[in-house]
């Protein structure tokens, strides 16, 4: 092979060399791309599950609330009262045996209820309605048992699940207002949420267990619940960008029909 041709033949193959590094260059490049996009999905696929299992969690924890609000109000005639401590103490703020004149919203009184006080992410708020009256046949405060039905004393029958039920028939009666328990709409149907321009109906309770600062204002409750507020969002308003709450609640109608269809 002659000189020139020799020379043109290793210039020829370091060009296929360079040519063949450049490509894999670019592959390379290519490859580490993709792999960055799909680690990015799947830690935000990952997120995404695990919110949502948190919050099915919550959702979880809130029904067991529920059931043992309505056997503690089947096994006493009255709502608990809620715990009005700073902090979560799991025992209801009672005075003389009875539920604090004015307390209607705390925590959730986890101890009364036979329940573990869970970690501090999960504690929930708790409203009840109240609504007392000197008429006894006309008192609507949920968390007092108060005979409502005329039974003396020393009956059966005095003081017990069936004064709770006259309590619930009162609470549905009284015009809405948001001086007592009660939602607001759930961004659909009930429209806006929002507690004051749209009051939606009274409940005889709710819970609201939150679980991230969505909104960013450094407090474990997301718009529209504070610490102090009675009105809840509606349990069927969805996850928005600045609330992931969870809202369980039930009408004195939904509660007093439970109670009717539960007695022995």
């Amino acid at each position: 092979m002659s000189t020139s041709l020799h020379l043109r033949h290793t210039l020829s193959r370091a060009a296929r060399v360079r040519r063949v590094r450049g490509f894999s260059l670019v592959e390379v490049a290519i490859v580490l791309v993709v792999a960055g996009l799909v680690s990015w999905a799947a830690f935000t696929a990952f997120d995404t599950v695990s919110e949502q299992q948190e919050r099915e969690g919550a959702m979880s924890l809130a029904r067991q609330m529920q059931g043992s609000l309505r056997a503690f109000a089947m096994r006493h005639g009255r709502l608990p009262c809620p715990d009005s401590g700073a902090t979560a103490t799991g025992y209801e703020s009672l005075t003389g045996g009875n539920c604090t004149a004015g307390n209607q919203v705390g925590w959730f009184p986890y101890v009364a209820l036979d329940m573990e006080v869970p970690q501090e992410s999960l504690r929930a708020r708790y409203a009840v309605f109240r609504a007392a009256s000197a008429t006894l046949a006309s008192d609507a405060d949920l968390a007092v048992a108060v005979e409502r039905t005329g039974d003396a004393a020393g009956d059966a029958t005095q003081l017990d699940v069936t004064d709770l039920i006259v309590g619930l028939g009162n609470a549905a009666s009284l015009a809405l207002s948001t001086s007592r328990a009660h939602l607001t709409g759930d961004a659909g149907p009930a429209g806006a949420i929002d507690c004051a321009a749209n009051t939606v109906m009274p409940v005889a309770y709710w819970l609201v267990l939150p679980l991230h600062d969505r909104s960013g204002d450094g407090l474990r409750l997301d718009p529209p619940h504070t610490a102090a507020g009675l009105c809840a969002a509606s349990p069927n308003a969805p996850i928005r960008s600045t609330s992931d709450d969870v809202v369980l609640a039930e009408s004195p109608a939904q509660l007093a029909g439970w109670l009717r269809r539960s007695m022995p």
